[in-house]
């Protein structure tokens, strides 16, 4: 087993005399003392980060169990990156073997926040951005290059930032076997990071057993970004946000309750600063360029799945907008769908632009979780090449031998509003067991309750 990777909330009681706030962080501390009274040798290494002083709309509202044959889904077999925790690698040293008969990989070495500031300060390391590239997109460990520009009178120099332009952690292995990239991490001292440290376990482990011995080293941030912006309020080297995946969205620093939530106008204090950082590190609305450095709406480009960043002027201006205010209007629909694909093709995925990507998603049959793609027709290859298809394409349109897809696809929100969406379907249909349903949870319809419902209210 890999581990576990989990995130818990706490909440004070309603009628406690207790502070709310620490009420809340005494029980997260209490809850995780147990587990290590519970299974020592399991949780004895566990690091523990704790996020106190979060506003209550930011709590989890249920538990939800999931096991997965990776906590980080990279596809990569175990025998050619296998883990082991601590105790099973110094009894196998000697052996240069696992426990288990298979060959050990080591990963990155575990530097504190504190330690890892001062290797960002290295002009020999290079540091690589283990999360997607939407989540880079709005903020990075680049600021020791900016201070490498302005003191570069003074010889001082600083870790190359290197963004692999993932849409998906499976997108790791491919990039890290070009030739390209082997040639950037060749002799240097490689860094890297991710939101909270886990995607960097089995990375780095990776790289190590890939490339390990053209390299000085292999680092890791411990902790991730959330722990070096506790440990650097200013932000350090850190510019930007870190994207989370919960009711925080996106987290800075000095602002750990994050930016989730309803965007409210009319707060202009502060906001023409905002915008200068965002330029700076070229967080932008997909539309229409504005500084923009927030994920609203889910929304997505056709040709891969990857959220887009969208403004909320633009967002109100879409057509998806326009067509909830003409819903039942006949005459509009025709107009509503053509308004509906213009507005697709003005909002491009930044990757899908510099890749030459055009294929939607939706014509593409992909296998492997996302990660390879065969066409459902003959009108395109994978990356593009060459179509037997000799017939000559109309005035404007693409050829079809530049006819590209994009090599991943990302799912967005991972099936969870599909779920909620078929629970809507079948909220509006009838339950075929009618009246002598004895389930009280039934997702069907049933309106002899709701007759029940109103005659008690």
């Amino acid at each position: 087993s890999e581990g576990i990777n989990a995130t818990v909330s706490a909440a004070s009681t309603a009628d406690s005399d207790v502070d709310a706030e620490f009420e809340a962080a005494q029980t997260l501390r209490h809850f995780t003392k147990d587990l290590q009274n519970f299974d020592a040798e399991a949780f004895k290494d566990t690091d523990f980060k704790y996020v106190d002083g979060l506003t209550a709309d930011r709590h989890f509202k249920e538990l939800k169990l999931l096991p997965v044959k990776e906590l980080v889904f990279y596809g990569i077999r175990e025998g050619d990156c296998a883990t082991t925790n601590a105790t099973a690698a110094s009894t196998a040293a000697a052996a240069g073997e696992s426990d288990n008969g298979k060959k050990e990989v080591k990963g990155g070495v575990h530097l504190e926040a504190s330690e890892y500031h001062e290797m960002l300060k290295r002009d020999d390391a290079v540091v690589i951005d283990v999360r997607n590239h939407y989540e880079a997109a709005i903020g990075r460990f680049d600021g020791q290059m900016a201070k490498e520009k302005s003191e570069e009178q003074e010889g001082e120099g600083g870790a190359t930032y290197i963004d692999p332009k993932m849409r998906k952690s499976t997108d790791f292995t491919s990039w890290l076997a070009e030739e390209e990239t082997k040639q950037k991490l060749e002799g240097k001292t490689v860094m890297m990071f991710c939101t909270g440290g886990i995607r960097c376990e089995r990375a780095s482990a990776y790289l190590n057993s890939q490339i390990g011995n053209k390299v000085k080293g292999v680092f890791q941030l411990k902790g991730g970004i959330e722990r070096y912006l506790k440990e650097f309020p200013d932000g350090g080297f850190w510019r930007g946000k870190n994207f989370v995946f919960d009711k925080r969205e996106a987290i800075s620093a000095g602002n750990v309750n994050g930016d989730g939530g309803v965007i409210r106008s009319g707060k202009k204090e502060g906001k023409k600063e905002e915008e200068e950082k965002m330029l700076e590190w070229g967080a932008e609305c997909a539309k229409c360029k504005k500084p923009w450095d927030r994920y609203i709406g889910k929304r997505k480009f056709y040709t891969c799945g990857v959220p887009v960043l969208v403004c909320n002027d633009c967002m109100s201006q879409s057509s998806s907008s326009t067509k909830k205010k003409k819903k039942g209007a006949a005459a509009a629909a025709s107009t509503t769908n053509a308004a509906a694909v213009e507005d697709l093709k003005s909002i491009r995925c930044p990757l899908c632009v510099s890749e030459g990507v055009t294929v939607p998603a939706e014509d593409v049959e992909w296998t492997d979780n996302g990660v390879r793609g065969r066409p459902r027709t003959s009108s395109f290859s994978e990356g593009g090449g060459e179509d037997n298809d000799k017939k000559a394409p109309a005035d404007g349109a693409p050829k079809k031998s530049e006819s590209k897809a994009a090599k991943s696809v990302l799912k967005w929100g991972g099936g969870h509003a599909k779920k909620k969406k078929d629970q809507r379907s079948w909220s509006r249909r009838p339950c075929q067991f009618g009246a002598e349903c004895i389930r009280k949870d039934c997702f069907f319809y049933h309106p002899e309750r709701e007759s029940k419902s109103k005659k008690e209210t």
